[in-house]
C-alpha cells in the first residue's frame, strides 16, 4: 500500500456538519473528515468504471489543521493533561506511565491525582491537535469557526424568501493566528498499482464538504511529496522498546518508594492510539468501546501467522454517536457508537516482541481497525510520539 500525504488549502469557508446540512447553528467538525475526501474521490473514480475492490481498499484518513511546514498533525492522546484553569498555551504533560504503574499497585488504596507546584490539580487537555517542532516541543494546531448568515431567494420574485434566513457555523478560510489560508494535513492509503491514478484524482478535487452551491467548500488539494513515510517494522519496534523501558523505570521508582513489584523485564508494553474515531463491534455485531485482546489478535493475524497475544492493561476512551449524510442519496447514514479520537489502549505482550511481530503491527497501522475504515474511521498508531518525548 502507498501512503499519499495530502495538503488541503481552504479557498472559501468550509462546513462539515455531522447532521443534515439544513440544521440551524450546527457546528462544523474542526477538521476535514475522511468521508468527505472519500466521497469526492468517488466523483472522479466512479463514473469511468466503478471498482468496488479499489474503494474497499482505500483508506481516506482525516485531514487535521496544520501549518504548511508541518510534517504531520495528530489528535492529542487522552492521557495528555494540563493544569486546571490554564489556557491553551500551558505546558502539556503525559500521565500514561505514572498512572498505569500507579493503578497496577496492590492494594489500590488511592486514586491517581497529580497536582502542579502550586497545588492545582491537573486535568485532561481535551480534544486538540498537535505536532512536534524541530526542537521536540509540542505545538498545538486549531482553526476558528464563525457564523455565516444566509438567506433563501424566491426564484419567482428574485427577493428574499420568507422564513428562509439561516446561519451555519463554518471553518474560517483564514487562520487568524498567521493570517494565511487555512491548511489541513491528511493522507490516503491506496494500492501501489493505483497510486498514480488516486494521486491525479486527489489533485482534481476542487470542493469539499456541505453547502457547495452557496459558495462554500472551495479548496486546493496538493500531494505533499515530502510527507510522512509509512511506518516500518523497525521503527515500530524501536518505539515499543522505548515505551517498555520507561514503564520499567516507572515501576522501579514506585518499588523503591515501597510499592509492590511489577515484573515486566521480559515483556513488551505498547499502546494502540486512535488517530480518528473508531467504530468497533464485539462478536461482529455488538457495539463496544474496548479493543479487547481477542480483537487485537484477530486484527493482527494472517492466513499463515497467528496474531499478537497481549493483555489489555488499561484503556483511556470515551464514546460519541457518529452519523453522516449521503449527498447523492439525500438520506442520513446509520448512526453508530464510535470511540473518540485520542483514545488509547495499553497492552502488555506475553513476551518481548520481535521485528516480525512489528510487521503485523505495521499492517494494523496501514489497514486500521473497526468499521467504515475507507471513510477515515479506525486509523491507529502504535506508541504515539507524544508518549516518547524526553
Amino acid at each position: 500500500m502507498a501512503l499519499l500525504t495530502i495538503q488541503i488549502e481552504a479557498l472559501a469557508p468550509l462546513a462539515f456538519p455531522e447532521r443534515k446540512p439544513g440544521i440551524q447553528f450546527n457546528a462544523s467538525l474542526p477538521y476535514v473528515p475522511g468521508a468527505a475526501i472519500f466521497g469526492a474521490l468517488g466523483q472522479f473514480l466512479g463514473p469511468t468504471g466503478f471498482d468496488a475492490a479499489l474503494f474497499r481498499a482505500l483508506r481516506c484518513h482525516n485531514a487535521y489543521p496544520a501549518y504548511p511546514s508541518d510534517g504531520w498533525v495528530r489528535p492529542l492522546p487522552a492521557t495528555a493533561i494540563t493544569p486546571k484553569g490554564a489556557d491553551e498555551e500551558a505546558p502539556l504533560k503525559d500521565s500514561l506511565y505514572p498512572r498505569v504503574a500507579w493503578e497496577i499497585q496492590h492494594p489500590r488504596a488511592l486514586i491517581y491525582a497529580p497536582t502542579d507546584d502550586d497545588g492545582r490539580p491537573w486535568e485532561a487537555a481535551g480534544s486538540r491537535f498537535y505536532t512536534l517542532t524541530a526542537t521536540g516541543a509540542i505545538a498545538t494546531r486549531s482553526l476558528q469557526q464563525r457564523v455565516l448568515t444566509r438567506v433563501g431567494i424566491n426564484r419567482q420574485r428574485g427577493t428574499a424568501q420568507n422564513q428562509r434566513l439561516y446561519s451555519p457555523l463554518v471553518i474560517s478560510e483564514v487562520d487568524q493566528q498567521t493570517m494565511a489560508p487555512a491548511t489541513f494535513l491528511g493522507s490516503v492509503s491506496a494500492p501501489d498499482k493505483e497510486a498514480n491514478r488516486i494521486s491525479a484524482a486527489l489533485e482534481a478535487i476542487s470542493h469539499l464538504g456541505a453547502r457547495q452551491t452557496t459558495g462554500l467548500g472551495a479548496v486546493r488539494l496538493r500531494r505533499q511529496i515530502a510527507g510522512e513515510p509509512p511506518d516500518s517494522a523497525s521503527a515500530i519496534l524501536q518505539r515499543i522498546e522505548t515505551m517498555t523501558r520507561r514503564f520499567q523505570a516507572q515501576a522501579a521508582r514506585y518499588e523503591r518508594l515501597g510499592g509492590s513489584p511489577w515484573p515486566i523485564a521480559k515483556t513488551s508494553i505498547f499502546t494502540v492510539n486512535l488517530l480518528s474515531d473508531a467504530i468497533l463491534f464485539e462478536d461482529g455485531w455488538l457495539p463496544t468501546q474496548e479493543l479487547s485482546p481477542q480483537l487485537l489478535e484477530e486484527a493482527t493475524s494472517t492466513a499463515n501467522t497467528a496474531g499478537i497475544k497481549a493483555k489489555l492493561l488499561r484503556s483511556f476512551t470515551a464514546t460519541r454517536t457518529v452519523g453522516g449524510w449521503h449527498s447523492l442519496w439525500q438520506r442520513p447514514k446509520a448512526a453508530e457508537v464510535a470511540v473518540l479520537m485520542g483514545g488509547l489502549y495499553v497492552f502488555q505482550a506475553e513476551r518481548s516482541l520481535t521485528e516480525a511481530d512489528c510487521e503485523q503491527l505495521a499492517a494494523l497501522e496501514r489497514d486500521g481497525i473497526g468499521e467504515r475504515r475507507a471513510e477515515g474511521f479506525g486509523q491507529v498508531r502504535i506508541c504515539d510520539d507524544f508518549h516518547l518525548r524526553d
